[in-house]
């Protein structure tokens, strides 16, 4: 690819992004920020890890005092989720999420540019894992928007080979380096569009990871409670477990207290597809507050999860 020119947009949204690619099909000057972006990344990733956590609670003060608009995001969803907490209360679960965010950040970095070696996991109900294998049908493992994200990734892969399914960043580089870093610890990625290939999976009997926790709008979803909120919850979940007949296995992840160790937690499959709907979002929403509720400060708070609204109610975030 000539220097003039950029990545085909169309072939972003495809699965087999680094199929097509290649990192020098990214030396276009309009890249050379992300490019630094990266290095940062890989310099970081390598920093050992009481270093990071010390940079992540610095880092973590001054998002929370500078970027006053995801500050305000936060502190409305846990204001919304937990009115039980006092004023100081909820303030305080504010800034433990932004230290969470932060160090989430380090620890994908970790996952993406590096080897991790020394990663301390450890895993509870594999049992769940193990039968839903033993079964002929494929598993949709259903997760949440957690803060250790992609290194919880890492510590899966040594229980079982999956998939996961991603939403295509709009930066082709950044996108390229994120599915790359990821394909070092999973079977395949595949794009959130492939229907065709997660489909696919579930009929090989293959294992996905999957988390429909994030507001796609009015037109993906129905309102199911959410913390006692009518909340926009996307259908998917109940659609593919239909369509792939796949059994619907929950597995949360989260730090243990020194900060370090990531907990992989698999629960009972879920009653889905039940062919209701709202029934199934209501369910999947019913696991994820109860799950969020163990580690609360562990949650992607930062994100508009009541963006969407029924009909006749204004926005939460004004």
């Amino acid at each position: 690819m000539s220097l003039g020119k950029s990545p085909r947009r169309g072939k972003q949204k495809h699965s087999n992004v680094t199929g097509y690619y290649q990192y020098r099909d990214f030396i276009h000057p309009k890249y050379w920020s992300t490019w630094l972006g990266i290095l940062s990344l890989h310099t970081i990733a390598r920093i050992p890890f009481p270093i990071q956590k010390q940079l992540a609670k610095g880092l973590a003060v001054l998002l929370f005092r500078w970027v006053k608009s995801r500050k305000h995001v936060a502190l409305t969803n846990i204001q919304l989720c937990f009115p039980e907490l006092s004023t100081e209360q909820q303030l305080a679960l504010t800034r433990k999420t932004f230290y969470s965010y932060t160090l989430g950040l380090f620890e994908t970095a970790r996952a993406w540019c590096i080897q991790e070696k020394g990663l301390l996991y450890r895993v509870e109900g594999l049992e769940h894992l193990r039968v839903a294998e033993a079964d002929s049908r494929g598993v949709l493992l259903l997760s949440g928007h957690y803060g250790p994200l992609d290194i919880a990734g890492v510590a899966l892969a040594q229980y079982a080979k999956y998939s996961i399914t991603y939403r295509n960043d709009d930066n082709p580089l950044f996108n390229y380096f994120m599915v790359k870093g990821r394909e070092k610890f999973v079977d395949k990625t595949i794009a959130r569009q492939d229907m065709r290939g997660l489909l696919g999976a579930f009929k090989r009997g293959e294992i996905i990871w999957y988390a429909p926790d994030q507001d796609y709008g009015r037109r993906a979803s129905v309102f199911a409670p959410f913390f006692g909120i009518q909340t926009a919850t996307v259908t998917m979940t109940g659609k593919l477990a239909s369509s792939g007949n796949a059994i619907v296995l929950p597995l949360s992840s989260y730090r243990d207290v020194d900060n370090r160790t990531i907990v992989l937690k698999f629960e009972a499959p879920l009653d889905i597809p039940s062919g209701d709907n709202i029934a199934d979002a209501h369910r999947v929403n019913e696991w994820l507050e109860a799950s969020i509720r163990r580690h609360p400060d562990q949650y992607l708070w930062l994100h508009k999860r009541f963006k969407t609204r029924p009909e006749g109610e204004s926005s939460v975030y004004k």
